[in-house]
């Protein structure tokens, strides 16, 4: 069981799962988000009090999805610390080594995989990633993955009883931009 009651992904460990993803292990029927068994998830849990920090929010666009990942101040070097050990591990799955991944980060990886455009942007908010494409099978593709993200996320936050503050996992429908 988590130990947090707040849960965040990025851009690093998804777009390095995504281009990894042919010599990874799947999840099959499992978790949607495993933030403790997931070879790349595990290293952002892994660091002391940075989920506890750290902001995610989701929005559908008309061509795709947003994800917005604010690090609290003073956690930003574990935060590179996490990075640096999902890169690691991308390093190995390149190798070959299998590696088991949740249903987010197989699901995300299938999303370059189908062709989705990727965009990355820093800002003082934090770390911001637009996936979107022009083709309207890859758009619902990215659609079906950002809302089952949405709604796992809610799910999860309820089960932990924190509700659904603000920015946390929003719903959005696909018209949202």
């Amino acid at each position: 069981m988590m130990n947090t009651l707040r849960f965040t992904m990025t851009l690093a460990v998804l777009l390095l799962t995504a281009s990894l993803l042919p010599a990874a292990a799947v999840a099959g029927d499992g978790p949607w988000f495993d933030l403790e068994k997931c070879d790349m998830c595990k290293h952002m849990s892994g660091e002391k009090g940075l989920m506890e920090h750290m902001e995610w929010e989701n929005h559908l666009t008309k061509d795709g999805m947003m994800s917005v990942t604010v690090v609290a101040h003073g956690y930003e070097e574990a935060f590179g610390r996490a990075m640096a050990n999902m890169e690691a591990a991308g390093g190995k799955m390149m190798a070959g080594e299998k590696m088991y991944l949740c249903g987010f980060c197989q699901s995300y990886g299938s999303l370059m995989m189908a062709g989705a455009n990727f965009e990355n942007f820093e800002s003082a908010a934090g770390h911001i990633n637009l996936v979107s494409s022009r083709d309207p099978a890859v758009i619902a593709k990215i659609h079906t993955h950002g809302q089952r993200t949405i709604d796992e996320y809610n799910k999860m936050v309820a089960v932990q009883g924190e509700g659904h503050e603000k920015g946390h996992g929003k719903g959005h429908d696909k018209h949202d931009h």
